[in-house]
């Protein structure tokens, strides 16, 4: 079959990928001493091969003097993390949770660990793990108190506050307008083992904007897991090899959705489950074991291709580019690197996972044709298999592909900076 001719190309505004490198996070747990994250320098060493910078974790000052060594236990894994870079977004605890009272543990992330603090989220889930009939005008109080105290510190005034999260979908509601009291919405965009698509990352927004107004997002958590016998109950699972899928999916259709952050839940399995049947222990990245599963492996990948080492915002260019055979079903997102190359990522919105009889589903791939008139050198990279890319016969400024079920990323080299190199 030979893809229609391509049409005459669009005038794309890319983004940034330093944006787009740094919109990329992962949910850790510390304080579960009791599980694989007990072993922190094997999670920290994780975390530089994958190459993520931001996690999202609690933030603990127990006060009795029992606790002064859980809590030193805590801190040096924070700093352990802080020296290579890594930047937290330190999740308070409820109210009553014994971890603190607010003055104190904002004594600890403005003090010891304000290196390490990159934003403050309000309680998580607060719907679902306090609950009770007040819990809404609780939860109201105490995201009040923690912008009036966080910004009446000098130490903390800089920081972004993000506003709650909920379980339930009428939370949002309940709980109402907070904008005065945050500076960025939080949404957990679960999918339920589906392949997310952009009228979900919109509904999602939507829910944000309830509480936010018109503040930037973050997605504080979002994943699938891999218990293929979870009882029907839970959320949905979906295999090792659909997850991997849906991750670089869930990243770039967030990004290009207008999701500021996304932190995938979680980075590791926390213990063993050979049944299966525990949802909560196969959500990682990683087996409890610290093997990596595909997801772990398309990720690093993704981040790879994109540019670990991205981090100057560069002078952004319009791209000339089509694709032929544009419809509901194709994504594309236009990324710019601080070089003046490009990354085109192309992906489909086509389920690789019957959800309900739990096996996998095949996606017949699309011949298409992309044209790029300004291009001098286009490679391709299959980031679910591999960082490595194979170089693409550019013909009239086109190139011809395979697109299936698997995200590929195209590296544009235009011609003007191949020009400059000579």
């Amino acid at each position: 079959m030979v893809a229609a001719p391509a049409a005459s190309a669009d005038v794309v505004a890319p983004k940034s990928a330093s944006a787009f490198r740094d919109s990329v996070g992962v949910v850790t747990h510390i304080v579960y001493f009791d599980t694989a994250y007990g072993d922190w320098p094997r999670v920290v060493a994780r975390l530089d091969e994958l190459g993520v910078r931001h996690l999202r974790e609690g933030i603990y000052a127990n006060p009795a003097p029992q606790w002064r060594d859980w809590n030193e236990r805590y801190y040096e894994a924070v700093e352990l993390a802080a020296a290579r870079g890594i930047r937290f977004n330190f999740g308070m605890n409820p109210p009553g949770a014994g971890t603190g009272t607010l003055d104190q543990v904002l004594g600890v992330v403005g003090g010891r660990l304000r290196h390490a603090a990159e934003a403050l989220e309000a309680p998580n889930e607060f719907d679902k793990y306090v609950g009770g009939p007040r819990w809404p005008l609780v939860l109201s109080a105490y995201g009040r108190d923690l912008h009036r105290k966080a910004k009446a510190r000098r130490s903390l005034r800089s920081l972004p506050i993000l506003g709650p999260s909920f379980a339930t979908p009428e939370g949002p509601r309940r709980v109402g307008d907070q904008a005065s009291w945050v500076d960025v919405g939080n949404i957990h965009p679960y999918t339920g083992g589906l392949s997310p698509d952009p009228q979900h990352v919109q509904a999602e927004l939507a829910r944000a904007r309830v509480t936010a107004g018109r503040k930037p997002v973050w997605a504080t958590e979002a994943g699938f897991h891999n218990a293929l016998r979870a009882p029907a109950t839970d959320q949905p699972p979906v295999s090792e090899r659909a997850a991997a899928v849906y991750h670089v999916r869930t990243f770039l259709e967030h990004f290009r959705g207008g999701i500021r952050r996304t932190y995938a839940y979680e980075l590791l399995d926390e213990k063993p489950d050979r049944s299966l049947r525990d949802s909560e222990q196969h959500f990682g990245l990683l087996r409890h074991d610290f093997s990596r599963k595909p997801a772990f492996k398309a990720l690093r990948n993704l981040i790879t291709v994109v540019g670990r080492n991205e981090r100057r915002r560069p002078a952004l260019r319009p791209l000339r580019l089509s694709v032929s055979g544009r419809d509901g079903d194709l994504r594309r997102l236009v990324l710019q690197k601080a070089d003046g190359t490009y990354v085109v990522a192309l992906w489909r919105l086509a389920s690789v996972w019957d959800r309900d009889r739990r096996r996998p589903l095949s996606v017949a791939p699309r011949r298409l044709a992309v044209k790029i008139p300004g291009a001098g050198r286009i490679t391709a990279t299959d980031p679910v298999r591999s960082a490595a890319a194979r170089r693409l016969r550019l013909r009239g400024g086109s190139v011809r592909i395979k697109l299936g079920a698997r995200p590929l990323l195209l590296h544009v080299t235009p011609k003007r900076l191949l020009d400059h190199r000579r």
